[in-house]
């Protein structure tokens, strides 16, 4: 079966496995693009995810929960149409810099290299429209967790 011939793509996948995740609903995180390389996932900024509120800067932890939300779903990017739990080995994250005070942030994530049991993602996030000038990168790796059957699942 090709993508064309399937009863949901890509980024309904995505979008079913975001709204299952309570934090990232509460987060307010969106799918803007999902392909068979990866995956772009954009939160919008709110006064209750600042971090500082001297500077009104985004906090580092709910980047770091997009970001991981994000590497997640790049995986099931790479194993489309099926669908596997992917629960998180390690993630290292390097923050480079603040976003500024009332800016979405915006991450892409790829998995990079698949292995039987282990998915190996790479994440950049930076401020909307500003996609020359990241303000965190990470990677990560990730446990396959296969289900039978998953794309009947998943596809209702």
């Amino acid at each position: 079966m090709t993508d064309k011939t399937l009863p949901y793509t890509r980024l309904d996948i995505c979008n079913r496995f975001l709204e299952s995740v309570r934090h990232s609903v509460v987060l307010g995180l969106e799918v803007v693009s999902a392909t068979e390389k990866g995956v772009r996932v954009r939160m919008p900024w709110r006064d209750d995810l600042v971090g500082n509120p001297d500077t009104g800067v985004m906090h580092g932890g709910a980047i770091f929960a997009m970001m991981d939300q994000a590497g997640g779903m790049a995986i099931t990017c790479s194993t489309f149409p099926t669908f596997e739990i992917t629960p998180t080995i390690d993630f290292r994250v390097d923050h480079l810099r603040s976003p500024g005070k009332g800016k979405a942030v915006v991450c892409e994530a790829t998995c990079y290299r698949l292995t039987t049991h282990v998915a190996f993602v790479r994440v950049t996030t930076w401020e909307e429209g500003g996609d020359d000038a990241p303000i965190a990168t990470g990677l990560a790796t990730y446990t396959r967790l296969k289900i039978d059957k998953a794309g009947t699942v998943v596809g209702k």
